[in-house]
């Protein structure tokens, strides 16, 4: 945008078809307007290929883990990725700790989801709970 905004600082007109009897505009503004017009082009190009690596991660992408943050709080407890409507069916889930604790004492690890009972603490394993695959 700033090299644009320089050729309006040198009185170039926008929106215009050609430029005509403009003999006050120095000769790098030309330069300028191809650098620009190249510019563009290549992000126009690099938008390609990002609709291109969207498109391909949506299709063909390897599928996310339950939880790929170690997230504590409920949303991410959820039994369906991505959460149906409703969320837990007919019975809410029990939350034993404030959803942000952290490096809770005697705890193996450090990732903790708030609807873990106080008991199963000192056992809980986030690895095998971050790979158990999704309920369809």
């Amino acid at each position: 945008y700033f090299p644009m905004h320089y050729l309006g600082f040198l009185g170039v007109p926008r929106r215009y078809y050609e430029l005509g009897d403009t003999a006050f505009i120095p000769p790098s503004a030309h330069t300028l307007n191809e650098f620009i017009s190249v510019a563009a082009l290549i992000v126009g190009f690099a938008q390609v290929v990002f609709i291109f690596n969207l498109a391909w991660s949506l299709f063909k992408g390897k599928r996310a883990e339950r939880n790929p943050w170690r997230a504590t709080t409920l949303e991410w407890q959820t039994p369906h990725m991505p959460p149906r409507h409703g969320n837990w069916g007919k019975e809410l889930p029990v939350v034993y700790r404030w959803a942000y604790d952290y490096s809770v004492p005697g705890a193996a690890q450090d990732f903790l989801p708030q609807n873990l009972p106080p008991d199963q603490v000192a056992t809980f394993r986030a690895d095998e709970a971050l790979h158990a695959p999704a309920r369809p």
